[in-house]
């Protein structure tokens, strides 16, 4: 295992408590490059966008009165639209559904300073002169935040309590979102959404077919299986699995049966196509992550991961190597403990700056008036910004802030194929072998 110490970092302000569902990476606006979608308990939806050649990130669209927001999930619903668009959607504790569709021409924000405003060349600017310097940067401010709020386009109540939204396509043309409940049950729901000519949303989302699951439902993931269909995978306590077929009559249901299994807490399960020979599936437990067959009537292999309080969450795939082939497996702890896995078991170690006295850069970088008692409450990773840099974005408890990490580098060490797939080449979206 290698330790390496992250130095490239940015931190973000965002008020109220974000579960691990309400925060995600996807391009909202047809740009080719992501933003952080963050959705908190207090209803705000909070979309940042990277700036200066990635060295910052600023609050780029907003929205308010959403309720408890319990899961966010990109992707198109329309089903009358001759391209996919990006409709963000996001559903809240009560069962309300709320989906918010940006416009492709979308106009930049310029804040003008207060010197700007008054050299504008006009023959009354005596009567700007009237106005204290305060008072124009206010006004900038609030046109700056009023360009910054975005409105639902459309709204539905279905079921409340839902942790889980997922939106996948099946056949030719029929747009689905699935949700996964507290009351342990999935709901799959067909989008009959349309856009008007006017940039409305008309229609509705009609509920399809409904899964119990026997026990409690922890995540659940998608999986393509053809251009047409997908199947779900859903982790459940104890290191448990079960895929299956949403859209198949009388399906089949394939599930671990790991009765000896003495692991409890927090389950996560992925499955990975380009990991090994055949597709596998990965599901972390507590301190450790373990790799089930394609039938998952076995466990390949286990991948001890050293944690020395809390537990593990956040299972995410990260980016394949030039061959499309290879795939990078990241995971985090409550602590901030981050591993990067590879298929070869090599391990990638660091944690990022959780408190004042760990140094994280320099400037607007640096990290201040944090405790150690801050933990990570939701975690994700993926490319980021307009250079598409892979980063790893932690939510903390108590600071209200979010810590991006980006740019990692590490010493020529046997595990140096991972630091390689994290280098500088993923500024075109690709990233380098280190075999």
């Amino acid at each position: 295992m290698t330790f390496v110490s992250p130095v490239n970092t940015m931190t973000l302000d965002c008020s109220g408590n974000v579960v691990s569902n309400a925060l995600l990476l996807a391009d909202v606006d047809m740009n080719k490059s992501n933003e952080l979608i963050v959705g908190t308990q207090d209803g705000e939806l909070l979309i940042f966008k990277a700036i200066r050649n990635q060295s910052q990130a600023q609050l780029w669209r907003r929205a308010h009165g959403l309720g408890f927001i319990t899961a966010i999930a990109v992707g198109p619903v329309t089903t009358n639209t001759p391209e996919p668009r990006p409709i963000i959607c996001v559903v809240n504790a009560e069962g309300a559904i709320h989906l918010f569709l940006l416009r492709l021409a979308v106009q930049r924000n310029r804040v003008r300073s207060a010197g700007g405003t008054l050299n504008s060349g006009n023959r009354n600017d005596s009567k700007v002169h009237l106005h204290s310097a305060t008072s124009i940067v206010n006004d900038e401010e609030q046109q700056q935040q009023q360009q910054q709020q975005i409105q639902v386009a459309f709204s539905q109540q279905l079921i409340c309590n839902p942790k889980i939204l997922i939106i996948q396509e099946y056949n030719d043309n029929e747009k689905q979102i699935i949700i996964g409940y507290a009351d342990r049950s999935i709901r799959v729901f067909t989008s009959m959404v349309i856009e008007e000519f006017d940039g409305r949303l008309t229609g509705r989302f009609a509920l399809k077919s409904v899964f119990n699951i026997a026990e409690q439902i922890y995540t659940i993931a998608a999986r393509r299986i053809s251009v047409k269909d997908y199947e779900l995978i859903v982790s459940q306590p104890g290191g448990n699995l079960l895929r299956f077929n949403p859209n198949e009559e009388n399906g089949r249901i394939l599930a671990t049966d790991m009765c000896n299994n003495g692991t409890t807490g927090w389950t996560e399960a992925i499955a990975l196509d380009r990991f090994v020979d055949e597709t596998v599936y990965a599901a972390i437990c507590h301190d450790h992550i373990d790799i089930f067959s394609n039938q998952l009537n076995r466990i390949l292999y286990t991948i001890p991961l050293s944690v020395k309080t809390g537990y593990l969450c956040g299972l995410r795939v990260g980016p394949p190597s030039k061959d499309k082939y290879n795939q990078i497996v990241t995971i985090s702890s409550v602590d901030g403990d981050t591993f990067i896995i590879d298929r070869d078991s090599n391990i990638l170690r660091f944690r990022p700056p959780l408190s004042s006295n760990t140094g994280c850069g320099g400037g607007n970088d640096s990290i201040t008036n944090t405790s150690f008692a801050d933990q990570i409450q939701a975690f994700t990773s993926g490319f980021f910004g307009d250079n598409n840099i892979f980063c790893f974005i932690y939510v903390l408890t108590h600071n209200d802030k979010i810590i991006i990490v980006h740019s990692i580098e590490t010493s020529n060490t046997k595990t140096a194929n991972l630091a390689t797939l994290l280098e500088k080449s993923a500024l075109d979206q690709k990233i380098k072998e280190g075999y």
